[in-house]
């Protein structure tokens, strides 16, 4: 084995297993943290490719191709309903951050309004929550949002 190989092959092991332990924790973990260990959740296509929903636990976490993390809130069968979790909102619970550099696009969602602090981009800006259960864009709700400058 080349010291490369055994660099690479030691990373995996480790990286492998520190995502384990991220997935073990997740369900104790805000928005925040998870998205501060992104390259350690799996994408959502990878996981599916490895194991379909029904034998993931609910509070499995992984990345939609949208970038998001997502929590599985129910299990289902991933052959059959093959859509990306933000076609699937009674499967999928979108995690927002509270830090602007992980604000993506507004996503309305009952099932995962956004917290008082949680941020999100809407018209190329940045927005924070000045309310729980926010589930008004900026627009609708001017009052519920503040822009991050």
């Amino acid at each position: 084995m080349t010291g490369k190989e055994l660099v690479l092959e030691t990373l995996k092991k480790y990286g492998l297993a520190y995502a384990e332990t991220i997935q073990a924790k997740a369900s104790n973990m805000t928005g925040t943290e998870l998205y501060d260990e992104y390259a350690f959740i799996p994408s959502f296509y990878a996981a599916c490719a490895k194991k379909n929903m029904l034998e993931r636990p609910v509070g499995f976490v992984c990345r939609s191709p949208q970038g998001r993390v997502v929590k599985l809130l129910q299990k289902y069968d991933s052959d059959v309903f093959a859509q990306e979790p933000e076609e699937l909102p009674a499967q999928w619970g979108f995690k927002w951050s509270t830090n602007p550099k992980y604000a993506l696009p507004y996503i309305k969602s009952a099932e995962s309004p956004y917290g008082e602090g949680e941020c999100c981009t809407w018209n190329d800006e940045v927005y924070r929550s000045k309310i729980n259960a926010n589930v008004y864009t900026p627009e609708e709700y001017p009052d519920g949002w503040e822009k991050v400058e």
